[in-house]
């Protein structure tokens, strides 16, 4: 996995810019975010998937490379003073903290277009493939995406919120990233549609996991932004008794599916098992 994060890492310096022209700022603000301490865990995923169904994993390293960027994207933006206005990310100052906020802005707003354009130059795939990774990249960043949970996120911060609205919220902020990342391996390696959609079931259950269980490791931290906030988490909803159930539950889910699948999902089961 530590050679497959490398590789992963090389691609992201190679494709981000570092000249000296006039937009040298937004770059430079770019490599900031991009190129910390992240674990990669999208990229890694899709890199995984091509591996289960024993195919190239170069094939699919740029359209991997796009979603950390969409990733960093919603990052960088989630951060901003009219949104959950954190001034940290990943033990430094947040982009709009160390850069000009109009800068931070303009530099999600640049990772998030920049990703289609990464996969549009992406080599030996075909154009179809290409157009089914484009619309899958379109509905994860739209407002049946992305852009869904991070309004549910904001209109209910500081007041309650039900079960079903905490979990669309979970689903479409964190899993669905996870579900992307699978659709665009099973895009790559020409999966039908029927085992497509059994490794986006497993993606589902394992990124609601992921945000579950990220939510329980804040609970007990007084400092952390989200208790400040009063924001919509799993401990708060459910108590941290049943929160914890529920995750330890989705991620039981997602190894489940996976074990039941006809391929080598070593590194998939490896990823998951990781989440706690």
């Amino acid at each position: 996995m530590k050679v497959k994060i490398n590789i992963i890492e090389t691609r992201l310096k190679e494709l981000i810019p570092k000249n000296n022209f006039y937009q040298k700022a937004l770059f430079e603000a770019a490599r900031y975010s991009l190129l910390s301490s992240g674990k990669r865990l999208r990229p890694l995923l899709v890199l995984a998937t091509l591996e289960a169904f024993n195919k190239d994993i170069n094939l699919a390293l740029d359209p991997a490379i796009s979603l950390e960027l969409i990733h960093t994207y919603s990052l960088i933006h989630d951060d901003l003073p009219c949104m959950d206005d954190d001034d940290f990310r990943r033990g430094k100052p947040s982009l709009h903290k160390a850069y000009p906020e109009w800068l931070a802005v303009l530099t999600g707003d640049y990772l998030l277009t920049y990703a289609f354009e990464i996969i549009t130059n992406a080599k030996n795939l075909d154009d179809s493939k290409k157009v089914k990774l484009i619309a899958a990249l379109a509905k994860l960043s739209g407002g049946d995406g992305l852009i869904a949970g991070q309004v549910v996120d904001l209109i209910y911060e500081g007041k309650e919120i039900d079960f079903e609205k905490l979990k669309f919220m979970h689903l479409n902020k964190t899993a669905k990233l996870f579900m992307a990342a699978i659709e665009f391996g099973c895009i790559i390696s020409d999966a039908s549609d029927d085992i497509t959609k059994k490794f986006a079931l497993f993606a589902k259950n394992m990124g609601l996991a992921f945000q579950f269980f990220d939510d329980i490791s804040d609970y007990d931290d007084e400092k952390s932004s989200d208790k400040i906030k009063n924001k919509a988490t799993a401990p708060a909803v459910l108590g941290i008794e049943k929160a914890k159930a529920f995750a330890i539950d989705l991620k039981k889910r997602a190894l489940d599916i996976l074990n039941a699948l006809p391929y080598d999902t070593t590194i998939l089961e490896e990823i998951t098992s990781k989440i706690s």
